[in-house]
């Protein structure tokens, strides 16, 4: 029977045990407003989980954290992204029943060993440490307003408003322009590949398609 109480006050001094608490921010001015399904979680190896609710303090506990291992921890909530952290509980170095509980900023997509920026180290085996909110959710995009600058830049616009250009502008322009300047535009559009008498545009308009088709040149 003694060695059994032996055994469990071990097993239970062994344990190591962990506290965070939210403090305001910028992105979470009042860490009270959270709703209740706000929980934490620490993963382990595999069939490791530990989930504790928040508390009325703005707080999560998890008081019995057994074993030497590494453990992700990630806060879950419905409006705001927490940082995820990195836990490593580990055997004192003088051999006692207490534990060694440390706490780094880890990062998604990066090897387990990219430690962050540390949290806190506790030699007892009980630590505490204080986290924020790292953003809030956006689960709705603003629609934006008219904006006649934004109207303008559109390709489709510009397009035609050259094109309204050239239609109404170019015969004002040609009506008063030079006699000599004209008569120059003349001879270069006659001159043109594309408006000549040898040109695409006549080409094709010229082209019968029946003959193509039956085979003549």
């Amino acid at each position: 029977m003694k060695s059994l109480i032996s055994l469990l006050c071990a097993t239970l001094a062994s344990a190591a045990s962990l506290s965070i608490t939210i403090l305001p921010s910028m992105h979470l001015s009042n860490p009270a407003s959270l709703p209740p399904s706000t929980h934490a979680v620490l993963t382990g190896a595999p069939g490791v989980r530990y989930d504790t609710p928040i508390r009325r303090d703005n707080s999560f506990k998890f008081p019995d954290i057994a074993g030497e291992a590494s453990y992700l921890l990630t806060i879950h909530s419905r409006d705001h992204f927490f940082p995820p952290l990195r836990v490593d509980v580990t055997k004192a170095a003088d051999g006692t029943y207490a534990e060694t509980i440390s706490a780094w900023q880890t990062f998604r997509g990066n090897e387990w060993s990219n430690k962050g920026s540390p949290y806190g180290t506790a030699n007892n085996g009980v630590l505490a440490i204080q986290i924020q909110a790292a953003s809030q959710k956006e689960f709705y995009q603003t629609r934006g307003g008219f904006d006649i600058l934004g109207f303008l830049k559109s390709p489709m616009i510009l397009m035609g408003l050259v094109s309204v250009v050239f239609i109404f502008g170019l015969p004002y322009i040609m009506d008063n322009m030079d006699p000599d300047t004209k008569q120059e535009f003349e001879e270069m559009q006659k001159k043109s590949p594309l408006t000549g008498s040898q040109g695409a545009a006549n080409q094709m308009q010229n082209f019968d398609i029946a003959s193509w088709l039956a085979g003549k040149k």
